[in-house]
């Protein structure tokens, strides 16, 4: 990998697109290219970043996120052409590997990301929701066996009238 010539100073946070030298995938070297923050170690010291190309913007896949200039979004970014990020092609780099901050993503295409990550990585969300959904249907069951609707009632902060 190259040396890195100016560090970027300021901190970096998911959704920022910072310019790396981004490995290939048989790692043989190194392209300089924008990439995007999907995960920032607290401490500053590692960042998880997702590849954007500015090739073949025309055909977005699963996985990919358009960045056109024509988004109300686009200017945020710091890119110059129209580009895509490809949440597939994630790597962790060390700070001292990033070049310069260039922009962040605004809340669109930060959902945008958030829905690309998910079918990229195949990430099942069916399963938590409804585990989840599952648990508070049992604890609010427990609760109302437990004080009747005075209890549920006070689960949720209401004013539980006593005079009835």
């Amino acid at each position: 990998m190259e040396a890195p010539r100016s560090r970027a100073t300021r901190p970096i946070a998911r959704n920022d697109l910072v310019l790396v030298p981004f490995p290939f995938t048989d790692l043989s070297t190194t392209k300089r290219r924008p990439t995007v923050v999907v995960w920032a170690d607290p401490r500053q010291v590692d960042f998880t970043l997702a590849f954007i190309s500015s090739q073949q913007i025309g055909s977005i896949g699963v996985g990919e996120v358009a960045l056109l200039p024509t988004h109300p979004e686009f200017s945020l970014t710091g890119l110059s052409v129209p580009s895509k990020i490809c949440a597939a092609k994630l790597v962790t780099l060390s700070r001292v590997l990033l070049r310069r901050w260039l922009g962040r993503l605004g809340p669109l295409l930060i959902a945008d990301l958030d829905r690309a990550l998910i079918a990229a990585l195949s990430i099942n969300t069916v399963p938590v929701g409804e585990e989840g959904r599952r648990d508070e249907r049992g604890r609010l069951t427990a609760l109302y066996r437990g004080g009747g609707a005075t209890a549920l009632l006070a689960d949720l902060g209401l004013p539980v009238d006593t005079e009835r």
